[in-house]
């Protein structure tokens, strides 16, 4: 790596739940992959299976583009200037895991066996278990007409880290740092961020390099 490029370990520690729900071609299949109806219309008991981010082992994970995302929010709240260092974030940060691994599991994994979305059981629906399934009515934006959604959370105390890459010379070490503390405050991570859900706490920013 050149000498302005940075390369830092940051771990984080969720104070509100986290939730999972993964919009990607899964939640609206093709006409030919469509199989049998699961519940009706804004309200399927099923649509968690279609919008959990797990891994064959049961843990539980998010996507690079998801850090990326709270980081570029969080530096909406650094001033530099007249504005802020979000555009200069978003020029030069690069996350550079391909899967961010949460320290959660579903209930009874890992057990030595793959985990079959289609086929495991939900989780209880307890807000006091580390991974549970939430049901609360949302908002369609395109009807203003109120859904059903199931989500899948996982509760207070989850943990997370992920390696960035960045130019120094274009962000400072301790302004990144400034834009992943307000992005734990102000933001949050993964879905529900319009109600609270996802923020965290920087529990250490480690430089690598």
């Amino acid at each position: 790596m050149g000498n302005n490029i940075v390369q830092v370990k940051v771990t984080i520690k969720g104070m509100r739940p986290l939730f999972f729900h993964k919009f990607g071609r899964e939640a609206i299949p093709l006409p030919e992959e469509k199989g049998e109806r699961t519940g009706v219309a804004g309200n399927d008991p099923s649509e968690w299976r279609k919008t959990v981010m797990v891994n064959k082992t049961g843990q539980l994970f998010l996507e690079p583009t998801y850090a990326f995302a709270t980081i570029r929010g969080g530096a909406k709240y650094v001033t530099k200037g007249r504005g802020s260092i979000q555009p200069s974030v978003s020029a030069t940060t690069q996350i550079v895991d391909n899967r961010i691994l949460i320290d959660r599991w579903f209930p009874g994994f890992p057990n030595g066996k793959d985990l079959d979305v289609k086929s495991v059981d939900a989780p209880p629906e307890d807000p006091d278990n580390p991974v549970y399934l939430d049901v609360r009515g949302v908002v369609n934006p395109s009807t203003k007409g109120r859904n059903v959604r199931y989500r899948i959370a996982a509760a207070p105390g989850w943990t997370c880290a992920f390696t960035i890459i960045f130019d120094k010379s274009v962000v400072s070490r301790a302004e990144m740092e400034s834009a992943i503390i307000n992005a734990g405050k102000l933001v949050g991570i993964g879905n529900g961020r319009a109600i609270g859900m996802g923020r965290f706490d920087l529990v250490s920013f480690e430089e690598l390099n």
